[in-house]
């Protein structure tokens, strides 16, 4: 098996790891946590990821025996502080590798439909979709206008799409709603209060 391109650097005044990932997570990366990029700020992605050194996943190793990575075309490097480099080590499994990288496009495209929504509040979606690359720097070559159509076009009803310049209030506010139930914010019971006193 050809060993996953991770690697550790102690020249640098924090050891770090090399993580193979896709262009556009490698891009969602480094604008929220720099590059080489520093979990630390966000207690729950760092959780995450300190998860896969603590307790390294093998169970799906097998799977990926073969897997050259080809699709995780870019790196990206992860500091990691001494404590866990030294507690946990700088290593993560084929299983772990893949398992992260899913999760972080998980967030990037919890970014794009959010995003892509508000916008289509102005605008029709190709421009919506535009606007996005645009503002967030997913360029061609990183996150190509189809794909991300196509993505956002799988994961949003069709009834739950914008229509141009119509229900603009209301839309807004079921999207806001979504997510903020989507998070945890909102609970059930809030989410029945805000439903009956619509009906008053």
């Amino acid at each position: 098996m050809q060993k996953p391109p991770t690697s550790f650097n102690t020249t640098l005044p924090m050891f770090f790891l090399e993580l193979p990932v896709k262009p556009y997570v490698k891009q969602y990366i480094v604008l929220n946590y720099g590059n080489p990029a520093n979990f630390s700020s966000n207690k729950f992605i760092n959780d995450r990821f300190r998860k896969c050194l603590s307790k390294p996943a093998r169970r799906y190793n097998f799977k990926y025996q073969k897997i050259d990575f080809a699709r995780q075309s870019e790196t990206i490097k992860i500091t990691l502080s001494q404590d866990d480099f030294y507690r946990y080590g700088w290593e993560l499994t084929p299983s772990d590798i893949i398992s992260f990288g899913k999760f972080m496009e998980h967030q990037a495209k919890f970014l794009m439909r959010n995003m892509i929504s508000f916008y289509m509040s102005l605008m029709n979606e190709r421009d919506a979709i535009l606007t996005f690359q645009n503002k967030f720097g997913f360029t061609e070559n990183i996150w190509p206008f189809d794909s991300i159509k196509k993505s956002y076009s799988r994961s949003i009803k069709k009834e739950a799409k914008f229509i141009y310049s119509k229900d603009l209030s209301i839309k807004l506010e079921n999207l806001l709603l979504v997510s903020l139930s989507n998070v945890g914010n909102l609970l059930p019971p809030a989410l029945i209060h805000y439903e009956n006193s619509q009906n008053k």
